[in-house]
């Protein structure tokens, strides 16, 4: 099969759209919050101009360096006097991975008129019927892991991606495939709505530059890839492409590496993490991943940071650091432009404002609220150690 093949559903996409306005609406009705009144509250205090500045994390591990990288950010600023001559206050929140547990949370955050941001929720399932609370009580939403287009589907004003969507990235990752010589591709997907939606996106973006030789579901939870893999090391497939969870991902590492399989692996973002590298080991070599920063990149700009973070925490800063970082100077530039924490005027300076240049790249909205022109990088895994691949976007 190959995979030209492929076309889009666009009615599909339609009704998806429709059903997620729809689920938004009663959100926002089903229950008995006054969320207006937040607004008018948050409001009125902004109109002040004085007292303290409040932004919110939302943090899914105690350890969690996207915090280290937010506390970073706002020490900074501190030093410097503040926002408008007033201090800005990071309240660190746990965040979690189900909307039910996560609402008690996210009502309280948005009930205190001196949040005007949140920054956070790793999860899509929580990220998306939060941002539907956060527009209502007039709270930005800075979503920094995010990718899945659904987010910033249905419109609203208060919502940013701080990272380019699903859709950006998969060219990029079939760009790279060109790249590196690429011909046949088995692509391995678990059935969970995440995973089989990024790796459909991929199969139709890649359709012109490669041939599908292997195309495999699987189930989030599967033990025993043996009987899959047997079948894939019939095929000619020169790269698996892998959409999963890291643990799913390692496990099948393992299994692929012992069965002599040791062709590429390209990997979605959930492998660009500590417990992927720790648990695949060896059998991870030759997995590669995008990740949104360089640490290694020779900007002024970034190499400042590195060394801030180098010097608080002992250690090199990762992407969630960096996210973390550039998540909170993103929201202390716009303060500074608009002069003003009142949310309309903040909302609109964040998407009309000219282009910021973060550690990261550029900092650019559109209307809709996803940042534009932000590339991915691409790294592999060696050894125990991420290297960073030399390709054009690198530099």
């Amino acid at each position: 099969m190959i995979l030209k093949s492929l076309q889009p559903n666009f009615k599909l996409k339609l009704l998806k759209r429709s059903l997620l306005l729809i689920i938004t609406c009663c959100l926002l009705t089903a229950c008995n919050v006054d969320y207006e009144m937040m607004a008018s509250q948050r409001v009125k205090y902004a109109q002040k101009n004085q007292g303290e500045i409040v932004i919110v994390a939302l943090q899914d591990s105690p350890r969690s360096h996207y915090i280290k990288g937010a506390m970073l950010a706002v020490e900074e600023i501190n030093q410097q006097k503040g926002l408008l001559g007033r201090p800005l206050k990071l309240l660190v929140e746990q965040d979690s991975s189900d909307f039910a547990t996560a609402k008690p949370t996210i009502r309280r955050i948005v009930s205190n008129p001196k949040v005007s941001a949140v920054m956070g929720h790793r999860n899509t399932a929580v990220a998306i019927p939060a941002s539907a609370i956060y527009e209502k009580a007039q709270v930005l939403f800075f979503s920094p892991f995010i990718t899945q287009e659904e987010l910033t589907l249905h419109g609203f004003g208060y919502t940013f991606r701080m990272l380019a969507d699903n859709k950006h990235l998969v060219k990029q990752m079939s760009s790279l495939g060109r790249v590196l010589g690429f011909k046949k591709i088995a692509v391995l997907y678990a059935r969970a709505d995440e995973h089989r939606k990024f790796a459909l996106l991929f199969k139709e973006t890649a359709r012109n530059d490669f041939n599908l030789v292997f195309d495999q579901p699987f189930f989030g939870e599967t033990l025993d890839f043996r009987p899959i893999l047997s079948d894939l090391k019939q095929t000619a497939a020169d790269v698996i492409f892998f959409s999963g969870g890291a643990k799913t991902a390692s496990r099948f590492s393992k299994q692929a590496r012992e069965m002599g399989i040791d062709i590429p692996i390209m990997g979605s973002r959930h492998l660009d993490s500590e417990r992927f590298k720790t648990s695949a080991g060896v059998a991870g070599n030759k997995t590669i991943v995008p990740t949104p920063y360089n640490v290694q990149a020779k900007n002024p700009i970034n190499q400042a940071f590195v060394a801030l973070y180098r010097n608080k925490y002992r250690q090199l800063p990762d992407a969630d650091a960096a996210q973390g970082y550039d998540s909170v100077m993103l929201f202390a530039d716009k303060v500074k432009r608009a002069r003003s924490t009142q949310p309309v005027l903040l909302t609109s300076i964040v998407r009309f404002s000219p282009p910021r240049t973060g550690i990261s790249g550029i900092d650019r909205f559109n209307k809709e609220g996803n940042i534009q022109g932000k590339p991915y990088f691409f790294q592999v895994l060696n050894n125990d150690n991420w290297e960073m691949l030399s390709t054009a976007n690198q530099k």
